[in-house]
């Protein structure tokens, strides 16, 4: 793992946590001992944290168990402009993708304080090639997208799938597709192009429904 440059002197940072109830304390403790630290948003679900006011902050911590919905949670924190630290035992695959969206990896078992001293030292991701909030074009081009529509991208793009959306909006799953759908084909008549679930996150991100 590369060394990473700490903030300057006096720099504050906010965080952001998904964690149980079992972790989420001892690091909401350790958070508040760092004086270089505050924490802007926590929630056990990473659903529950993306609509929080506070999200994404400047370091996104997501100590949640292993797995796919982890990876597109720090791809989804990423898109949204904010460095990531995940504790979680993974390896392998899951370890490569992790570390290859910029996302530091530390194991299960790392006390508060050292997860803290990571989030302290970890880089703010850059937002676009200039740093900052990503430019969409001089026009700034939105879609007109209905309620449903908006609530469909944006728990899409937190990484879930078609069949969680549906259930999260109390709709069946054509319904959700059709929401889907018609989200990328907007994006689509405006030549802001989101075909992919990736490119979905970024226009969700640059569009403020992130």
């Amino acid at each position: 793992m590369d060394t990473q440059a700490a903030p300057s002197a006096g720099a504050t940072r906010s965080v952001s946590i998904v964690a149980d109830a079992t972790r989420s304390g001892p690091l909401r403790a350790a958070i508040a001992a760092e004086p270089s630290l505050h924490l802007a948003a926590e929630a056990p679900r990473f659903a529950q944290l993306v609509v929080a006011a506070g999200f994404p902050g400047d370091v996104v911590l997501l100590a949640e168990e292993p797995g796919h919905p982890l990876l597109a949670h720090a791809r989804t924190a990423v898109a949204a402009g904010a460095a990531v630290v995940v504790q979680a035992d993974v390896e392998g695959e899951l370890l490569q993708q992790l570390e290859a969206v910029g996302a530091v990896v530390l194991s299960h078992d790392v006390s508060a304080d050292d997860v803290t001293a990571e989030v302290v030292a970890v880089r703010r991701a850059r937002r676009g090639r200039g740093g900052g909030r990503p430019r969409i074009d001089s026009l700034d081009r939105r879609p007109r997208l209905s309620a449903g529509e908006r609530r469909a991208l944006g728990h899409y793009a937190q990484g879930l799938t078609t069949v969680q959306v549906a259930a999260e909006m109390g709709v069946g799953y054509e319904t959700a597709k059709t929401f889907l759908r018609r989200v990328r084909a907007k994006y689509a008549a405006i030549d802001r192009p989101a075909g992919k679930r990736a490119e979905l996150i970024v226009r969700a991100e640059e569009d403020g429904i992130l």
